[in-house]
């Protein structure tokens, strides 16, 4: 039995031998191929200016692009507002840049103005016209206040453009919008009704009733177009009179 751990023992050493061997080999093996080989090769390929392509439309910086013996790896399509569609925001590696020839460049492409369409809000309340309107990414314009015996008060009757139509992000829609005819001999309004209101909804309201309103936190006003806002009624009266303030808070945006 001894005899024969001690044949294994030296057959395991053997191996570990004849192993750092080959392994020694092999990175004098490598070390030439990146010593001697490869620097003679990488110096043999012509380095060249990346040409400048940003700006132009992708079948023209195609056409450069190949006769400076470069290739295109991938082009990626963005949307943007300030360059036309089909045409180059941007390039990597950048313009002026030294490469070998055929270096691959990544180029970001414009599909132009992104596009939405306008959702259909007659017949619904302003407020929730409002948020369907900005929840797609348009923006409430002015809002024409229409006095309406057979209409409920605050109920969306035109707006503009037209719904079903295809406009750019970011663009205004106005609304005209149901209100109540003043009822005589009217004593106060309560408070709530500036309750989650747009601010220009608000100050119609306080302008109607000859109220005044205050905003307790105007540095938002240049923050969100139009944004809703809702009484402070630690300062606001619960009952409304004419010539009373109301204080309001702008509800910042998550």
């Amino acid at each position: 039995m001894i005899k024969e751990i001690l044949e294994q023992r030296l057959g395991i050493k053997q191996f570990s031998k004849t192993f750092a061997v080959i392994l020694l080999l092999l990175f004098l093996i490598l070390w030439l191929i990146d010593s001697c080989v490869m620097p003679p090769y990488v110096h043999s390929i012509a380095t060249i200016k990346v040409p400048n392509i940003t700006g132009l439309s992708l079948k023209k910086a195609d056409d450069i692009v190949k006769n400076s013996k470069l290739r295109v790896a991938d082009v990626r399509e963005v949307y943007n507002e300030k360059v036309p569609k089909g045409y180059i925001i941007s390039q990597l590696p950048f313009a002026g840049s030294e490469v070998r020839e055929g270096r691959r460049l990544y180029i970001t492409v414009s599909r132009g103005i992104e596009k939405i369409t306008v959702p259909y809000v007659i017949g619904k309340l302003e407020r929730e016209a409002w948020l369907d309107i900005m929840r797609l990414g348009f923006n409430v314009g002015d809002i024409e206040y229409v006095e309406r015996d057979d209409k409920p008060d605050g109920v969306v009757l035109g707006q503009s453009p037209r719904y079903g139509i295809n406009l750019p992000y970011g663009a205004t829609i106005t609304l005209t919008v149901s209100q109540a005819p003043p009822e005589e001999d009217t004593l106060g309004i309560p408070s709530t009704t500036f309750e989650d209101i747009p601010l220009g909804s608000a100050r119609s309201y306080a302008s109607q009733f000859e109220l005044v309103l205050k905003v307790i936190n105007p540095e938002f006003e240049q923050t969100y177009d139009n944004p809703i806002i809702k009484p402070d009624y630690k300062r606001t009266p619960l009952t409304l009179y004419k010539g009373d303030t109301v204080w309001v808070e702008i509800l910042p945006i998550y």
